[in-house]
């Protein structure tokens, strides 16, 4: 009995750390799905749902699907159907989930967004904010 008390242990935080991994990986899977609806809805200029993925405190910001469209349109046009989106991961920023995006526009300027992700009470995500940044041009 004495042998299998130091075994359970272990073995219950082995488990515990395979469950915080896939609960990781749930969760930026659940991330991504809220960024790339969100990028589908700009593509099909669909405000309400780009809008919707969107956290309380940005809705406050901007408390209109219009107000919202008109800063997406003038501060992140780069997102509005780019030609190329891959996602690269989630990191940990002040403890904060940050979700990083390489995105290339239609025009070919490359980008990274960074989206800042918020988890709501019902356990789901939405984007607290996106900071964009463009990226050097590759010479040939």
């Amino acid at each position: 009995m004495v042998k299998t008390i130091p075994t359970l242990v272990i073995l219950l935080a082995l488990l515990g750390s395979l469950t915080g991994k896939a609960d990781q990986k749930d969760h930026a899977a659940a991330m991504r799905s809220v960024i790339q609806t969100q990028l589908n809805a700009f593509a099909r200029n669909d405000a309400a749902k780009a809008y919707a993925q969107a956290s309380p405190r940005i809705r406050s910001i901007f408390p209109t699907t219009e107000v919202f469209m008109g800063m997406v349109r003038q501060d992140y046009s780069a997102l509005i159907a780019p030609a190329f989106v891959s996602f690269l991961g989630v990191v940990d920023v002040s403890g904060r989930p940050v979700f990083q995006v390489l995105v290339e526009g239609r025009d070919g300027r490359r980008w990274m967004a960074f989206y800042t992700m918020v988890q709501l009470d019902d356990a789901s995500w939405r984007i607290g904010g996106c900071f964009l940044t463009k990226l050097p041009e590759e010479s040939a």
